[in-house]
Order: C-alpha cells, then structure tokens, then sequence
C-alpha cells in the first residue's frame, strides 16, 4: 500500500502515465512524448531528446524494477518552454545513485543504467530513491539554455532493517513563486509509523500555501490518533531567496554556503500531540545563494552529521550527497531519509 502511495504521489493527479511491461511500452513511451511535442509545437531536436531520455528511463524500470510507470508533460519556465518526464516505478530503489549517474556501475538488481545519458541530455533530474521500495526520475529540457534553472533535488531513504518500507518519508513541492520541501518521520518504525508520516505528507501538500505556523497547527491537529510525527518543512521565495524553516521533534535542517552553515532549530515535541498545540513554533530564516545547499534528514542519521567545511561533497551533484550522508552518518538500527536540494540559479 505504502509503494501505490509514493507511486500515486510521483506521478500526479495531472498526467497520463503509461504502464511499462516490455518493449512495446517502451515505444509508447517514446511515442507520448512525440505527441505531447507536436501538441505543445516544441522543436524535432528538443522532442527527440526527450524521446531517448523516456526511453533510456523505460529501459532502466524494464530490467531491474517490478513495475514502471512514464508520464510526459509540457513545462514553461520564464516564458521557455520544455518537457518534462517522470519515470516511477514499484522496484529496489537505486542504492548508488551518485555512482550510477557517472556510469561507473550497472546497479545489477536497480535501477541505474542509462542515468548517467539521462543526466547529460537533460537540463535538470531530480531524483527520489527509497530503498525496497521504489525509485522516481523527473528529467526536464527546455527549447534552449537560456531557460532559468532552479534547483536539483534529491531524495533518498532507507527502511529499518529487515522491513519492507520505511517509517520516513519526504517530499518536495516546486511553484512558480519558489519551492515547500519536508522530510517527516513517524514514531519507531514499521506500518504505523509510516501511516503517520504518509498523513503527514498529506496533510501538507493540502496546506502548502499556507504559512509555516499555520501548516504546523493543521498537521498537529490531523496527526491526532496516528503514532505522532517529528517534520521539518522549508519554504524558499524566489523573489527574495529566503528560506524559512520549522521543526517538530528530531530532525534536522541545515543550509551551507560557500564559507558557512546554518542549523536550524527544532521544537522538542511531537505532531499529533496535545502537549503541541500549547507551544510557540520556532520560524527561522536564511538567504539562500546560487551553490547553496539545503540538506534535510531524519534521526535515522546521527545527530552530530554535519557537512560543514567537506566543500568536496557539497560540490557533488544533490543525489550524490545523499548517498553519501545515508551511507556515512545513518544508523545501522534504524530508518532513514536524507532531501537535498542544490540552488542553481
């Protein structure tokens, strides 16, 4: 239920996904975004890149994940215009992302091969990466280069060992006005930890455009009768590069510059707590610059990760940090989910 969930979620209530069996899914994937191309009259050059990311994409869920989906829509950013592709499937997740996207490894047994294609031909990929459980891919490519580039956006988490999902969850909202970014994490681990962090998401996605006081009041509210729910959300404005950010309970937000850090706070409560709705949430805010680094995460990594000063990891691409921060700083006895999120433009 809890794969249907992300894979619902990944896809979106506005597109037209097709399901992926064999290689005649993958010429239709192709053919949608021929299609989508001709309706939106985007260039032949844009289309049929786009054309080989969906099908390099395709290929990759046909090998190594249980199920794939493709949807293919029209994006337009600043007056440009592009495609965009979501690959997502029901599959063992991507375990080395940061190597898989150099083509260094052939992720025998997840999805991997062909990303490293899909990175060059692409203007941006966003990734999310749930271990056991499945993958999503968002490549987009504009008509030309001058289209604005907003952020690269990384997702990656692991289950408690032994179990099938994981308790943590996060997600990332984009607009024209900026972006809403959380990572939440429901109470022990298991089915119902992962209820309360799915609830969580949620109820935030309803709430997104409301303020960040706000959206923790309605959370606390709806998370009442689940197991409770630590969360960190951030929101960045465009028009003025701040970030705002609030946290309930233990997790962590941290934003690095070039020569310096900012952690922000949280909150020592629980969402869905009566306790909650009787305190003053903390809103802290930061400027964010073209190479900052938003890095957002659970308690399934210790609480002292930091990284402050490691300039050679923060330059890395924002899947890349991921897999590094989940597989140096996570917990051997616990879930975990690391969201990254690298300021381009």
């Amino acid at each position: 239920m809890e794969k249907r969930v992300l894979i619902a979620r990944w896809l979106g209530s506005d597109t037209q996904p097709i399901p992926i069996y064999d290689e005649a899914s993958v010429s239709s994937a192709r053919q949608q975004v021929r299609d989508v191309g001709q309706r939106l009259n985007l260039g032949k050059e844009l289309v049929e890149s786009v054309a080989l990311i969906a099908s390099e994409l395709t290929h990759n869920q046909l090998f190594h994940a249980r199920q794939g989906y493709l949807a293919v829509k029209g994006v337009e950013r600043q007056g440009v215009k592009g495609l965009e592709v979501i690959a997502a499937d029901i599959g063992p997740g991507i375990e080395k992302p940061g190597l898989a996207i150099k083509n260094e490894i052939s992720t025998e047994g997840g999805l991997g091969a062909g990303l490293g294609a899909v990175c060059r031909i692409a203007d941006e990929v966003d990734f999310d990466s749930r271990i056991a459980e499945g993958a999503c891919v968002v490549a987009r490519k504009f008509e030309t280069r001058t289209a604005p580039l907003n952020y690269e956006i990384a997702i990656m988490g692991k289950p408690y060992p032994g179990e099938a999902s994981s308790g943590d969850d996060g997600v990332f909202f984009q607009s024209e006005s900026g972006f809403i970014a959380a990572v939440a994490d429901g109470l022990g681990h298991g089915p119902e930890a992962r209820e309360a962090s799915n609830r969580a998401i949620e109820v935030l996605g309803r709430n997104r455009h409301r303020d960040l006081d706000q959206i923790v009041t309605v959370l606390n509210q709806e998370l009442a009768g689940t197991r409770g729910c630590a969360m960190s959300v951030t929101r960045f404005s465009k028009d003025n590069r701040m970030i705002e950010c609030t946290s309930v309970g233990d997790v962590h937000s941290h934003l690095y510059k070039l020569r310096d850090a900012q952690f922000f706070t949280s909150t020592p409560l629980i969402l869905g707590d009566s306790d909650t709705a009787r305190q003053t949430i903390r809103v802290e805010k930061a400027t964010a610059q073209p190479g900052s680094v938003l890095v957002m995460f659970t308690d399934g990594l210790k609480s002292r990760t930091s990284l402050k000063g490691q300039l050679e990891v923060l330059r890395q691409p924002a899947i890349a940090i991921a897999q590094h921060l989940l597989e140096n700083d996570s917990r051997p006895d616990d879930d975990a989910l690391v969201l990254v999120a690298r300021f381009i433009g």
